[in-house]
């Protein structure tokens, strides 16, 4: 199994910290007195509240605030920058008590991008989602997926559902898309619109296993294996991972008459006692693909089965304001026969710096406190 990996770093900035208050005049000064004649005592004068002149910055001027909005998974990459292995993100003010989303009320929207910029989805399991940035005259960037507006120039040839696309049939159209005055077109090809895709053990059994941490280190992929079952590190030897799981106690394995009873398929859904615990749903598109392999009876892959080239990583930077703001992301995979994928479901995603910018394992990334981060796709 080929591992490619794509790096995306982030500079994060935040707001200054509190000025020092300006001096105040005691409120309660010593008395001054010419003779010591016997007074009565004077009752201590109540202390004057600070004017707003006398407080910090941060106290005298409000942060707008909002709730961030949800996105969902979709694709990322600037043209120019195909074979950049970085890509950078950066977030600018936090609020000091709470998470804020960026408004972009009062800033010029100069620029609009969607990503990818070409799709070509094939055969009937396919699908791409679609990433849509908005920049503006501070550099500012907002991801403004759920906010534009989408048009199919044909709709018979692709179904736009989620802000992802699917194939209906064989053909070409565009998908246009509007955000406040700007326009971006993506062009569109559909290609073997009801073929369907064999599952292949190293293109979509493998990632699955990646995916969950199966073959990490710390579970089935260390030296020794966990609980009597080894994998390869990372998915490095693919052939020794297929022997392994269909001829190392097979039968105790892998169920061919009853997919959905494998233990391999129970354990990873927490039906039976896994040391790993649940790693998906039952009816999960991973869930799928393991039933699915099974149900094939465990084939393995020819030796011209296509290998992954590169990957991309939509959009390539991204300039975030407010702690708490968000940008989706998307991977698509080139492999060596020409074709593209989504591959966002499989790939793990992982930052330098989750303080400054975490993401999660759907590739959603969220700005935190002021700083720098590398995002990385494997």
């Amino acid at each position: 199994m080929k591992i490619l990996l794509f790096l995306f770093p982030l500079a994060l900035l935040g707001n200054p910290g509190p000025s020092a208050p300006a001096a105040e005049a005691n409120p309660n000064p010593a008395p001054t007195t010419t003779e010591p004649k016997p007074t009565a005592p004077i009752p201590p004068k109540a202390e004057p509240k600070p004017s707003p002149a006398q407080t910090s910055l941060t106290e005298s001027t409000p942060i707008p605030t909002a709730d961030p909005l949800e996105k969902k998974p979709a694709p990322h990459l600037d043209e120019n920058r195909t074979n950049d292995p970085k890509a950078t993100v950066g977030i600018g003010q936090e609020a000091p008590t709470e998470k804020v989303a960026v408004q972009p009320t009062g800033r010029k929207l100069v620029r609009l991008d969607a990503y990818p910029q070409l799709v070509k989805l094939q055969t009937k399991e396919d699908f791409n989602s679609i990433v849509v940035r908005a920049t503006f005259d501070d550099d500012v960037t907002l991801d403004v997926t759920a906010e534009s507006n989408y048009t199919l120039l044909e709709k018979g040839t692709a179904e736009w559902k989620n802000h992802t696309l699917y194939p209906i049939k064989d053909g070409k159209t565009e998908l246009r898309v509007a955000y406040r005055g700007l326009q971006k077109t993506i062009p569109i090809e559909v290609v073997q619109a009801t073929a369907e895709r064999p599952i292949s053990f190293n293109l979509d059994v493998m990632p699955v296993f990646m995916k969950a941490g199966c073959n990490s280190g710390s579970c089935h992929g260390s030296a020794r294996g966990q609980d009597r079952f080894m994998l390869s590190l990372f998915g490095y030897d693919p052939k020794g991972d297929h022997f392994r799981i269909t001829r190392e106690e097979g039968t105790r394995r892998i169920n061919l008459a009853i997919p959905e009873e494998s233990m391999l398929v129970e354990k990873s859904i927490g039906a039976v006692p896994h040391t790993g615990g649940k790693l998906f749903e039952k009816g999960s598109s991973h869930w799928k693909t393991l039933v699915g392999w099974l149900r094939d009876g465990v084939p393995n892959d020819p030796e011209d089965v296509a290998k992954p080239e590169k990957i991309e990583f939509f959009p390539p930077d991204a300039l975030l304001e407010g702690n708490g703001s968000t940008q989706q992301m998307t991977v698509l995979a080139h492999y060596s026969d020409g074709t593209t994928r989504d591959v966002t479901p499989l790939t793990v995603f992982q930052s330098s710096n989750d303080v400054s910018a975490s993401i999660d394992e759907k590739g959603l990334i969220t700005a935190g406190k002021r700083g720098e981060a590398f995002v990385m796709a494997r």
